[in-house]
């Protein structure tokens, strides 16, 4: 079966963005590029408990 293309670029970057898990209800959280994707903005999808990570840069990623 073939592979559809990506369009969206910030989907590319979130499947490298590690998954956390809700702190109480022990569920994924859904994940999403915030602050022009320099955070990560994580969402409990039962409790709706939010947490907000700062992305890392890759070492010689820098511009």
């Amino acid at each position: 079966m073939p592979t559809v293309p990506n369009n969206r670029p910030d989907q590319a970057v979130l499947a490298q963005v590690p998954d956390r898990i809700c702190t109480w209800c022990k569920v994924p959280m859904a994940k999403r590029l915030v602050g022009a994707g320099r955070f990560i903005h994580y969402t409990c999808p039962k409790c709706i408990f939010q947490h907000t990570t700062k992305r890392e840069d890759k070492p010689g990623s820098q511009a």
